[in-house]
C-alpha cells in the first residue's frame, strides 16, 4: 500500500497540482479542500521535493506537529484512547503545499493526529475545540483556533496566531504576532519582536529580547524581564510591568499599573491608579486624574498631571512636578525637585535644591540640604528646618521659615506681602535685617533689636555677620529662636 501511495504522490508531483477547490473561507484563510485527494490513508510516510509547506483544516482532537530531520511527511491519525483505531485522513496538494484534512465523508470526529514534516516547513493549523503542540524548527507557523489549547515551540520560526477563546502558548521562537481573545495567552524566550492584539483574557510576555507591542481591550497584562523596548496601549484590565531593561511607553485608559526594577527610559500616560517600586529608570508621567504612588528610583522622575494625587519617596535622581489640582507628598530626593503647580497643595520633606512655583494651594517644605527658591501666590507656605539658603517671594499669603544652620555665605532674601516668622538655629551666625511695610517686628533673639520708633530690625545672631537673611514684609515679622522642644 506504501508503494502504492509513493507512486500516486510522485505522479501528483510530476502533473503539478492535484485540482483542488474549497467550501467555505475559515478565519485563517484555511479551507477544507474538495475534490479527491491523492492520499487517504490513516497512516502515511511519503517523500518531499518540491513542497515546503503544510496545512492541517478541519481536524478535531489532539493535534501534535513536529519536525524530523529527512525530507518526508508523516502522518498518523488514530481514534482517542489507549486503544485507539487507526482514522483515515486525507491529504491534497495545492502547488507547494499539502492539505491534511478529514477524508471525504469523514464526519470529522474527535481524533489523535501526529505530523511530521522536514526543519524549515511552514505550518499552517485550523482548528476548533482541540489541543494543538507544534514543536517545530524554522520556517513559519500559522495557528487559527476557536476553543482551542495551544502550545508552539518553534526555534527560528515566525508565528502567527489567531486565537478565540483557550489558551496559547508560544515559547522559544522569533517573532509573533498574535491576535487573541477572551484567551490566557504566554509569550516567552523570543528573540524578535512581538505584537499583540487583545481582548479579554489575559497576556503574559516574559524574557523576550526584541521589540513588544500590545494593544488590549479589558484584558489582564503583565510583563517581566523584557530586554527590548516596550510599547503598550491598553483600554480597562490592568497592567504589570517588571524587571524590563529596554524602557517603555505605555498608555493606559482605566488600567490600573504596577512598575517594578525596571530600566530605561518609561513614559506613561495614565488616568488611574500608577505604583512604582525599586525602579532605576527616567520615569516620565502624564496623569489625568488618578494617582501615582512609589518607592525607590535610581533615576529622573517627571510629573505632568492634572487633579491627580503624588505621593513617592526615595527618588535619588531629581524630580519635576507641573500640574494644576495636585496633592503632592514627596519624600526624600536626592537631586533638585522643581515643582510649578497651581491650585495645589504641596508638602515635601528631605529634598536636595528645591525650585518652586505655586498659584494657589499651600505648601511646606522640610528639611531641604540645598537652596530653596520658592515663588508663592495665594497660598501660605512653610520652609522648615532649611540648611541651605532661602529666596521666598510671597504674595497674599503668611510664611514661616526655620534654618537648622548655615552653609557657607550665601545670603537669603525673604518677602511677602502678609505676615513672616522666622526661626534660627542655637548655633550658626548670620546677620538679620528685617523691615516690614504695614505691621509690628518683635523679636526674641537678644542681639537682634527692633529700632526704636521705627519697623526695622537688625543685628547679627550668634555673632555672624554672614549670610545676611534680609527679611521684608507688608503685615506683622516675629523673629524667634528655635522652637522648644517638646
Amino acid at each position: 500500500m506504501r508503494l502504492d501511495l509513493r507512486a500516486r504522490f510522485r505522479i501528483a508531483m510530476m502533473i503539478g497540482a492535484v485540482a483542488v477547490s474549497f467550501l467555505g473561507v475559515a478565519a485563517a484563510g484555511l479551507s477544507l479542500p474538495t475534490g479527491e485527494p491523492f492520499s487517504v490513508e490513516p497512516a502515511v510516510l511519503v517523500p518531499i521535493e518540491d513542497i515546503s509547506a503544510v496545512w492541517i483544516v478541519g481536524i478535531r482532537g489532539q493535534l501534535s506537529i513536529s519536525t524530523r530531520e529527512t525530507r518526508e511527511l508523516q502522518v498518523i491519525s488514530l481514534a482517542p484512547g489507549a486503544e485507539g483505531a487507526e482514522l483515515p485522513v486525507g491529504i491534497w496538494r495545492d502547488g507547494g503545499r499539502l492539505i491534511v484534512a478529514p477524508a471525504p465523508g469523514d464526519r470529522s470526529g474527535p481524533r489523535v493526529l501526529g505530523v511530521e514534516v522536514p526543519k524549515g516547513f511552514s505550518i499552517a493549523v485550523d482548528a476548533v475545540d482541540s489541543d494543538v503542540v507544534i514543536l517545530s524548527e524554522g520556517g513559519t507557523i500559522d495557528l487559527r483556533g476557536d476553543h482551542v489549547r495551544a502550545t508552539i515551540q518553534s526555534p527560528g520560526a515566525s508565528v502567527v496566531a489567531d486565537v478565540l477563546a483557550g489558551t496559547l502558548n508560544v515559547s522559544d521562537s522569533k517573532d509573533a504576532n498574535v491576535r487573541v481573545r477572551a484567551t490566557a495567552t504566554t509569550i516567552s524566550r523570543m528573540s524578535g519582536s512581538v505584537t499583540v492584539r487583545a481582548t479579554g483574557g489575559a497576556v503574559t510576555v516574559a524574557d523576550g529580547t526584541g521589540s513588544t507591542d500590545v494593544e488590549s481591550v479589558d484584558t489582564k497584562l503583565s510583563f517581566d524581564g523584557l530586554s527590548g523596548p516596550l510599547d503598550v496601549d491598553a483600554q480597562k484590565g490592568e497592567a504589570k510591568v517588571s524587571g524590563i531593561k529596554g524602557g517603555a511607553e505605555l498608555r493606559l485608559a482605566g488600567t490600573p499599573l504596577e512598575l517594578k526594577e525596571g530600566k530605561g527610559n518609561v513614559v506613561v500616560a495614565s488616568d488611574t491608579t500608577v505604583l512604582f517600586e525599586a525602579m532605576a529608570a527616567s520615569m516620565h508621567f502624564d496623569m489625568d486624574g488618578g494617582s501615582l504612588h512609589g518607592r525607590g528610583n535610581e533615576g529622573i522622575l517627571e510629573l505632568r498631571g492634572r487633579n491627580t494625587e503624588l505621593n513617592v519617596e526615595t527618588i535619588t535622581g531629581g524630580m519635576r512636578v507641573q500640574g494644576n489640582g495636585l496633592s503632592v507628598k514627596i519624600v526624600e530626593v536626592g537631586g533638585e525637585l522643581q515643582l510649578e503647580a497651581a491650585s495645589s497643595n504641596i508638602v515635601v520633606d528631605r529634598a536636595g535644591s528645591v525650585v518652586l512655583r505655586l498659584d494657589g494651594g499651600s505648601v511646606m517644605l522640610q528639611r531641604a540640604t540645598g537652596a530653596v527658591q520658592a515663588n508663592v501666590t495665594g497660598g501660605d507656605a512653610r520652609i522648615l528646618d532649611a540648611s541651605g539658603p532661602v529666596n521666598l517671594e510671597l504674595d497674599r499669603g503668611d510664611g514661616e521659615v526655620s534654618f537648622t544652620s548655615f552653609t557657607g555665605d550665601k545670603d537669603s532674601s525673604l518677602a511677602a506681602n502678609g505676615n513672616l516668622t522666622v526661626r534660627f538655629p542655637p548655633a550658626g551666625g548670620c546677620r538679620v535685617e528685617a523691615k516690614s511695610k504695614d505691621g509690628r517686628i518683635d523679636s526674641d533673639l537678644p542681639t537682634v533689636r527692633v529700632l526704636e520708633g521705627s519697623n526695622e530690625a537688625q543685628g547679627p545672631v550668634n555673632s555672624g555677620y554672614r549670610p545676611i537673611i534680609k527679611i521684608t514684609a507688608s503685615g506683622d515679622i516675629h523673629l524667634l529662636g528655635p522652637a522648644q522642644a517638646p
